[in-house]
């Protein structure tokens, strides 16, 4: 995803690639981070951080770290060229004339002062001796400046302008909200351990690794609101290990430790389940009006700042609330909403409501009410590689590991449970009159921007990567072309297009611009619509096109592409040096000013990927090449994004037909080519046979013996040498069997569209998960009532069990301790039919003694425990009498 270099007329100005006034001096992170907190020091983030100890040195996430070679600049006569080619498509002969002679001013090839360097060349010279420089500090020369230039000067919200997001896959089992979460946070916690402890594998490209710089960011990291320009904070993470959780706009903390002197001590899935639902619990029943500080997080940036003054002033305990939020490892979003269609999911994650969300933390896991998951990212100091690799451990594992309940747990031993947890701390903000008008009018502002903005995820079900590859084509490049055609059709033109990719390869590297629009792009574009062309013109405008662009991002990946060294370039200018006129150029502005903004992460886990477009008048594209199928997520103001999404659709359709169609002629054009063949071998034979009878019959008539005749050689194991239905003369040995294909994966992630699968989900899954789920409240809770009295109507239903006898609703209610009376009341379960399992919603009573009973155990109220242990006595003591 690019830089967000623009803004509509209501947003206050920013520093873009096409801006021609000098660069403001950019603010340092490091230095400018605001105090977040009165009791806990931040640790402000660098780029360059400490040297590694020598265990550090050995571990295994640093290996190879200390021989990855640093960010290059290219050579500037090579990105001149390339900027003049990249340029070509979106210029008129005109422009591009002016263009040229912009370029070659800069790079000095007109006459210049006797002694003075030319301007370009000299930038470029002070560049490089930058570049050293930083190398000295074990950074690279680009990564003091990216962060400030790309993000944090950036003012428009960075809820829809810079956050992404991810929509997980369904799991199967279909588990509850807080089962899935529980799961989910405590697998979390388990990849941030194997961060601090530095055992993280490292990311891989052909066997040499990737930079691992962006992990240190990945938890415990905050983005703070500045009034000029955001910084960035980080806290250690030894001495904050609390999670953050959003419900119904109230914010709650609870510790993932049992003892906060030993890592080790870490709260299992059942435990960090339990704290979720006493989360639950405690925001639904607040009925209080509490300032929703959620959406502050969503406001311009500058005004963002001045919110976060009004936070602090409002009372002197939410300072010390709000550095709960940002010291925290990460936000945990527990949305009481259920979204069921693409679009609302997409929209879930990407925005929600605002207020239970906080888009400032370094990511944010959702999970919604029905059990549907995902995550937004917080994008300045990290880009999607990292969490889309946390997001794919959570998910297979997730998968691979039982879901967190409360079978085989008695009354007591679950009441011992939750009272052994300190009880989540609700973060209660106190607003004034200030604080008030700040929140109702970011509502107003977030209001208006979902309101704007068109969503449309669209899945392409036609092909997928390999039927791509099978083109023989990249396919992430094939597909850039279709969004080239797309946007064409669209709109009737091409525009500065802009893909994401990364330069991990080098140290502390991010991205480069790999640019989609081309020459060659132009010209398949041009070809796809003109009838006149044939469809093997056609077919080979889109290979030369696809070529074109995967040889542009294999340099851009190198770090030989050409925008972030006129970044550089530009950043290294002196106030008060002169403008050159290339940058003052109206065609670098257009031809920087991404229109068509992409990036590509695919992954069978992600079912949902987007975010928003970078500029007023453009397209933000996210999408996903899979085996079968393709995704793309488009977002704009009003543009259309439905009919984009329409118009991508049919390119697709279009390549896929010109290319099978040419497929098909150049097969037709083979046989012919191959008959034609044999029909000249067998014309050949038949001349040399008749040449051999005159042959013979001259000799006869001269009266030699035939034997001795040197006769011509016949090749008779020529194909067709009998006619085109000959056959060999020559055995042949039969073919190989060819290799049999890979078994499919067993992952339920990878058989959702397996109809019988699906049919069977759709009956019967949610049945069975809930009883799973709540099969263990059933055995642990009971009604607060004696059989027979009046309220006994209200108890649970009688389940029959597998010897056709009957268990009353007392004696279900409580895990005995006999494991004979155990497998009872499992057997009993399971044979409830789903009419009785879901008769009430799938989940006992709201307003039942057993439910009420099942919260105060959790809750770990004192009183509950005595009135479990009374009933327990009085029920053995039946039992003894009856004996």
């Amino acid at each position: 995803m690019p830089p967000h270099i623009t803004n509509n007329n209501k947003r206050a100005p920013m520093i873009s690639l096409f801006a021609t006034a000098p660069l403001p001096d950019l603010n340092k992170s490091a230095t400018n981070s605001p105090d977040s907190s009165p009791t806990l020091g931040a640790l402000s983030i660098s780029a360059s951080p400490p040297p590694l100890t020598l265990a550090q040195e050995c571990s295994i996430m640093d290996k190879g770290q200390d021989k990855l070679p640093n960010l290059p600049i290219p050579p500037l006569e090579q990105t001149l060229a390339r900027y003049l080619d990249t340029v070509r498509p979106l210029t008129t002969d005109q422009e591009y004339e002016r263009t040229v002679a912009a370029v070659k001013d800069f790079q000095g090839q007109g006459p210049s002062p006797k002694g003075l360097l030319p301007l370009g060349v000299n930038l470029d010279k002070r560049l490089r001796e930058h570049a050293s420089e930083c190398e000295k500090r074990g950074t690279s020369w680009l990564a003091e400046w990216w962060d400030d230039w790309a993000y944090f000067t950036h003012r428009d919200p960075s809820t829809f302008f810079v956050n992404y997001y991810f929509g997980f896959q369904d799991d199967p089992r279909m588990p509850t909200q807080t089962a899935r979460a529980a799961l989910l946070v405590s697998l979390a916690l388990e990849f941030r351990q194997l961060i601090v402890t530095r055992t993280l594998t490292p990311d891989l490209a052909r066997n040499a690794p990737f930079c691992m710089n962006m992990y240190q960011y990945l938890f415990n990291y905050s983005r703070i609101a500045g009034p000029s320009a955001d910084s960035a904070v980080g806290f250690p993470a030894e001495t904050n290990n609390h999670i953050c959780v959003v419900r119904n706009g109230k914010f709650y903390i609870f510790e993932t430790l049992h003892l906060p002197s030993k890592p080790n001590s870490v709260l299992s899935p059942r435990e960090i389940m339990i704290q979720l639902e006493r989360i639950k619990k405690m925001a639904d029943d607040d009925k209080s009006s509490v300032p929703e500080i959620g959406i502050l997080s969503t406001t311009h940036r500058d005004q963002a700042a001045k919110d976060r003054v009004t936070l602090f002033e409002a009372h002197t305990s939410n300072k010390a609330h709000m550095a709960k939020i940002e010291t925290s490892m990460f936000v945990l979003c527990l949305d009481s909403s259920s979204p069921s269609t693409s679009e609302e999911f997409s929209r879930a994650c990407w925005h929600g409501d605002g207020a239970s969300r906080w888009f400032d933390k370094c990511f944010q896991l959702i999970v919604f009410a029905n059990g549907r998951a995902g995550m937004n990212g917080e994008h300045s100091k990290m880009d999607a590689t990292p969490t889309s690799r946390l997001c794919r451990f959570m998910i297979d594992e997730a998968q691979a590991r039982n879901l967190p309940d409360f079978r085989n747990l008695n009354a007591e031993d679950l009441y011992e449970c939750a009272s052994a947890l300190d009880k989540p701390q609700p973060l209660n903000f106190i607003t004034s009159s200030a604080l008030d008008r700040a929140i109702a009018n970011a509502h107003v502002t977030f209001k208006e921007t979902v309101d704007a903005h068109q969503m449309v995820p669209t899945e392409f079900k036609g092909y997928g990567k390999g039927l791509i590859k099978a083109f023989k084509m990249s396919p992430d490049a094939y597909v850039q072309m279709a969004l080239q055609l797309a946007y064409y059709r669209k709109h009737g033109e091409l525009v500065a297009t802009y893909e994401s990719a990364a330069t991990r390869k080098y140290r502390h590297g991010r991205t480069e611009t790999a640019r989609s629009c081309s020459i060659e792009s132009k010209a398949f574009c041009e070809a796809m619509d003109n009838p006149d062309m044939s469809l093997k013109a056609r077919a080979a405008a889109c290979r030369a096109a696809v070529a074109r662009h995967a040889q542009y991002t294999a340099w851009a990946v190198d770090g030989q592409a050409v925008d972030r060294h006129l970044l550089g370039l530009r950043l290294i200018r002196r106030p008060e040096e002169e403008v050159p006129a290339m940058f003052q150029d109206p065609v670098f502005a257009r031809t920087c000013r991404w229109r068509l903004s992409t990036s590509q992460i695919s992954d069978d886990c992600f079912i949902a990927y987007g975010w928003g477009e970078v500029v007023p008048d453009g397209y933000g594209c996210a999408y996903m090449v899979k085996e079968t199928e393709l995704y793309f997520c488009v977002t704009s103001l009003g543009l259309g994004s439905k009919e984009f999404g329409q118009h991508i659709a049919e390119a697709l359709e279009d390549m896929r037909f010109t290319f099978e169609e040419v497929r098909k002629i150049e097969k037709a054009e083979a046989a012919e080519a191959a008959h034609a063949a044999a029909a000249a071998a067998a014309e050949a034979a038949r001349v040399a046979t008749e040449e051999r009878e005159k042959a013979m019959a001259a000799a006869v008539a001269n009266g030699e013996e035939s034997t001795n005749m040197v006769l011509p050689m016949i090749d008779t194991t020529t194909p067709g040498f009998f006619g085109s239905g000959g056959v060999d003369l020559i055995s042949r040995s039969p073919s190989p069997p060819s290799l049999s294909k890979p078994p499919p994966r067993t992952s339920l992630f990878f058989q959702k569209d397996d109809p019988v699968l699906r049919t069977a989900l759709a009956r019967n899954a949610m049945a069975m998960a809930q009883e799973k789920y709540w099969s263990g409240i059933d055995d642990i809770a009971f009604d607060d009532v004696t059989p027979g009295s009046p309220k006994a109507k209200t108890a649970r239903p009688q389940l029959p069990t597998n010897n056709s006898t009957s268990i009353s609703a007392s004696s279900a209610s409580l895990l005995s301790n006999s494991s004979s009376s155990s497998a009872s009341t499992q057997q009993g379960n399971r044979m409830r039919s789903s009419s009785q399992l879901m008769g009430g919603g799938g989940r006992p009573r709201s307003d039942s003694g057993a439910k009420r009973t099942f919260m105060a155990i959790l809750m770990g109220e004192d009183s509950v425990l005595g009135r479990l242990r009374s009933r327990r006595a009085n029920s053995n003591l039946s039992n003894s009498s009856n004996k």
